[in-house]
């Protein structure tokens, strides 16, 4: 459903020069003042104080918007769209939005509560063989018995063995889509495992975008994101023959930017040595023995926790009503 403050944040994202850095911005400003986005488009002079420009340069477009489109892939649940004043907005991205350009604005269907669990990404490429699918198989399973979430993209391979593993497991997982949350469709092998408790799934791009590579390297970011740490099962090199970026090795690296724990399959672990593998090695990530369990992964999380302070969570004020926390 349509609602005042989600629609006012789609409007505000449309609006000509306002990207997900001046989103953030905006959003600062708003909570400084405990305002809304829908007061700011009320008072769009306030528009040059929010951005810190003297002229604002662009249009407020009509709020007008869309509805979602009638796919309904989990009855009961609409789509949510969470934005940083949201309370059910993921604290990780808050704290490592500066490192790296980070979405301001989430379209998520399923269980939001998700979110605030400890959470493990698991990635790899989609041709990894059948003792890299085993590896993150075996890992998603160890993880779901300890209660921890799985969190990946949506391609066949390992991203898929990860969801699939986690959920049979009787665990959740976060699918992260390189695409608009209107295009989700569940992959058979999923259908039996599937609830409306165990998964969530999210999506930066506006609900009926259709997919684009640019879109899959921003999602890799968004992965690593929404995770205390990522695990590398196989990766392709940085670039391969044909001058094509390996999102896997992406994900790696734009983790470590984001001074998330980046653990890679030991080499010589599989008898086919992903090239990438070694190479994220070298930048600065941690080997991982697949052997040891998931017990070095989550060791790494709880050391990170530890020396970096929880933000205060916003309620969008205490004062909002839920109908107005960004659902649409």
């Amino acid at each position: 459903m349509n609602t005042l403050e989600g629609r006012a944040w789609r409007a505000l994202a449309a609006a000509k020069g306002v990207g997900p850095k001046a989103l953030w911005r905006i959003a600062d400003y708003l909570a400084d003042r405990k305002q809304t986005a829908s007061w700011l488009l009320e008072n769009p002079g306030k528009l040059t104080n929010a951005l810190g420009v003297s002229k604002a340069g662009f249009a407020i477009p009509d709020l007008t918007l869309r509805e979602n489109g009638g796919i309904e892939k989990f009855p009961g649940r609409e789509v949510t769209l969470l934005h940083p004043l949201h309370p059910d907005f993921p604290q990780r991205i808050k704290k490592i939005k500066e490192m790296l350009p980070l979405p301001a604005l989430l379209y998520v269907r399923g269980n939001v509560a998700i979110l605030d669990r400890t959470s493990v990404s698991i990635v790899g490429k989609r041709d990894a063989g059948k003792p890299a699918l085993a590896v993150a198989d075996s890992l998603a399973c160890a993880l779901a018995a300890r209660g921890i979430n799985v969190t990946s993209g949506y391609a066949p391979g390992i991203d898929s063995a990860a969801h699939l593993a986690a959920l049979r497991a009787g665990g959740t997982t976060v699918i992260v889509l390189a695409e608009g949350i209107h295009h989700f469709q569940t992959r058979p092998e999923l259908v039996e495992f599937l609830t409306v408790d165990n998964v969530l799934v999210v999506s930066q791009f506006e609900p009926d975008a259709r997919w684009a590579a640019y879109m899959a390297m921003a999602r890799n970011k968004l992965v690593g994101a929404l995770s205390g740490a990522v695990v590398v099962i196989a990766s392709g090199p940085a670039r391969d023959a044909g001058g094509r970026s390996s999102g896997t090795f992406d994900a790696g690296i734009s983790a470590l930017k984001m001074g998330i724990p980046v653990f890679v399959v030991a080499p010589g672990f599989f008898a086919d040595d992903p090239q990438g593998n070694r190479e994220l090695l070298k930048n600065g990530c941690r080997e991982w023995d697949p052997a040891t369990g998931a017990q070095p992964i989550l060791a790494a999380i709880d050391s990170a926790a530890a020396k970096s302070p929880q933000p205060r969570q916003r309620s969008l004020f205490d004062k909002v009503s839920s109908d107005e926390q960004g659902k649409f």
